[in-house]
């Protein structure tokens, strides 16, 4: 995600952003402009989405031979050319220009092809994966407590709360 870019940019900081995604989706996402442009998304109608539409091979994705439309991340699945999630996937791409550079959680023997192909098109690019290799290096289980999962809640809280009068927390 790229906002924090602004931040960056406002403290006169350099902005290097983690990719997430593979650099295969990232390579995908580049694309969207191009699909749009070449009217290919967004889809005509719902029928495209089962019609056999979404094998259509997109020959000119560099290092990527035979990718389908099926094949690239799903927000080119809608028929509204204002679908905000499409749009916001077109706004991140464009605003992956302005980092300092990328990282990418992958390893370059792993898509050598494919990072060699988003090298020229972006800033400095860098694969520092396999990223999970590191979890077992941390040893402070103080940092166990940390979680980023939004389904999961912490146990206290809730002991906490029901504690409490009802209506008496805000």
């Amino acid at each position: 995600m790229t906002f924090t870019l602004n931040a960056a940019e406002e403290l006169g900081i350099p902005e290097v952003l983690l990719c997430m995604t593979s650099a295969c989706g990232f390579m995908c996402y580049v694309q969207y402009p191009y699909l749009i442009e070449k009217g290919l998304v967004p889809l005509k109608d719902a029928s495209y989405l089962t019609n056999g539409y979404l094998d259509t091979v997109v020959d000119w994705v560099p290092r990527m031979k035979d990718i389908r439309l099926r094949d690239f991340p799903s927000f080119i699945r809608t028929t509204d050319p204002n679908d905000i999630m499409l749009n916001a996937a077109l706004g991140e791409i464009e605003r992956n220009h302005k980092a300092s550079a990328i990282i990418f959680h992958t390893f370059e023997e792993l898509k050598r092809d494919v990072l060699d192909a988003i090298s020229p098109m972006f800033p400095p690019i860098y694969d520092i994966g396999p990223l999970q290799l590191f979890d077992n290096q941390i040893s402070d289980n103080g940092l166990n407590s940390i979680e980023s999962n939004p389904w999961e809640y912490e146990p206290g809280c809730l002991e906490w709360l029901n504690s409490k009068e009802p209506n008496s927390v805000v």
